[in-house]
């Protein structure tokens, strides 16, 4: 009772920390996700107003581009009426502010180009310029972090056998490691969402339905393993299930994360290719009819053929927008050459991340079962020289009994503790390492396969704890 009382002490502390920090962590995400989505605002900004458009006609249209700018478009939207109720675009634009300082100061330089009456083009070609080279730097340094955090998971897996051994060797309680796997567990998810940036994936409609019944076999994990019941284990089995089942639902999800990552590269080769033909005086459907990627055929011919496309990547979305205003309007290649550029700077610096996350998503994957078999090589050779030092003393008059663990004895039924801990991390590490990688959560393969692998290891040992 008086554990379940502390566990319950510190979480409701923790819970107020994080309640109080909030708002503050809130306006520091949405300045985040402006400050990744502004090179695509740019671009997107930069193709219309090159095809001729108003800057009041392109802010509006990105108003309306919720899938392919999910935090700018709302910004363009309240620029929009800003502009409607004050009867002036540049005075909006530069009173506007954002909860991004870098973001406030773009949108105001835009204002003053439309304030002199010139064509704000060329001061957004230049903006663009400078996103490119920061959006490249910010990834450089989202990939060492995501290397920190790496390090530190890897840390969390070492100390948790570390920790039992050391109150097992001198007696004591293990209750703190469930707060421990516990907080650690949601620090580093909060870490990896904070490092995502804008999401590339867009999930279609079918693969959005599938996030309930993920969530519903995560919360089942959770809710099993937290000790409320008297430290009594769950049947593993249901483990296994749980872990089969998240794999089994991420299958559509991955499927359309590996699609967006093939349209990505794709998309700016597409828009390079589209740029020179059109300068070289190619007519534009002539121009359609001669790309064979397969990555991004089906999608021009949409395009050729009026049909609303459907990508699975923002980057190939930014580059059918462009497609389509350079067809309506007869524009010439030099906005989809731009485009090309921004979005293959993006394409790289995704992929320089993903490969330096390899590690941790190894790390992801057997979190679980590391914990486990690190715990199993600590506690036995403690465990039976505990038993044959207690037995030569009783031979001697004199009984040593271990000290009691939850009202059993020290070392017995460790690994009943260590499964639920090795779950919570296997799950959320797994569920980080998505975010990370490929920016949704909906692709929990890692999560279901670490419990998997973890409750196999569990029910290998368990014979021998």
């Amino acid at each position: 009772m008086s554990f379940l009382l502390n566990i319950n002490t510190l979480m409701i502390i923790a819970l107020i920390v994080l309640l109080a920090l909030l708002p503050v962590a809130l306006r520091k995400e949405r300045a985040a996700r402006l400050e990744e989505e502004l090179p695509i605002f740019l671009s997107y900004l930069y193709a219309r107003l090159e095809a001729g458009w108003s800057l009041r006609k392109a802010l509006e249209a990105a108003a309306a581009e919720k899938a392919l700018m999910p935090a700018f478009h709302q910004e363009a939207g309240r620029i929009i009426r800003e502009a409607e109720r004050r009867g002036d675009l540049s005075g909006a634009l530069l009173d506007y502010r954002t909860p991004s300082a870098r973001v406030t100061s773009v949108l105001r330089s835009i204002g003053e180009e439309a304030f002199t009456g010139f064509d704000p083009a060329t001061r957004v070609q230049v903006l663009l310029w400078d996103e490119e080279e920061y959006a490249a730097e910010r990834a450089r340094k989202k990939a060492e972090s995501a290397e920190n955090l790496a390090e530190a998971s890897l840390m969390i897996m070492i100390l948790i056998p570390l920790f039992i051994s050391f109150t097992a060797f001198f007696g004591g309680s293990l209750e703190l490691i469930f707060p421990i796997a516990l907080l650690s567990s949601i620090t580093t998810y909060t870490a990896s969402v904070a490092l995502q940036g804008v999401p590339i994936v867009i999930l279609s409609p079918r693969v959005m339905r599938i996030l309930p019944a993920q969530l519903a076999l995560i919360a089942a994990a959770i809710a099993i393993s937290i000790p409320v019941r008297g430290f009594s284990l769950a049947n593993p089995m249901i483990y296994l299930g749980i872990g089969a089942g998240l794999v089994a639902l991420s299958i559509p999800a991955s499927h359309e994360v590996r699609k967006a990552i093939s349209e990505m590269e794709g998309g700016h080769l597409l828009a390079q290719g589209l740029a020179t033909k059109l300068q070289l005086g190619y007519p534009v459907e002539r121009s359609f009819q001669l790309v064979r990627d397969g990555r991004v055929v089906e999608q021009v011919r949409r395009v050729s053929l009026g049909i609303e496309a459907n990508p699975r990547s923002r980057q190939l979305h930014l580059v059918l927008s462009t497609i389509k205003v350079v067809r309506e309007s007869g524009a010439g290649g030099k906005a989809l050459e731009i485009v090309a550029r921004t979005a293959q700077r993006l394409y790289h610096a995704y992929r320089d991340l993903r490969s330096r996350l390899r590690f941790y998503e190894v790390i992801s994957i057997t979190a679980g079962s590391l914990i486990l078999i690190m715990s199993f090589a600590i506690t036995r050779p403690l465990k039976e020289f505990s038993a044959r030092y207690a037995t030569s003393m009783a031979g001697g008059g004199m009984l040593i009994q271990p000290a009691p663990l939850f009202g059993g004895v020290t070392l017995e039924g460790v690994g009943a503790l260590l499964l639920p801990i090795s779950i919570i991390l296997s799950l959320i590490l797994g569920l980080a390492v998505s975010k990370l990688c490929d920016h949704t959560v909906a692709s929990t393969w890692r999560a279901g396969v670490g419990v998997i692998a973890a409750t196999l290891i569990y029910l290998a040992l368990e014979p021998y704890w």
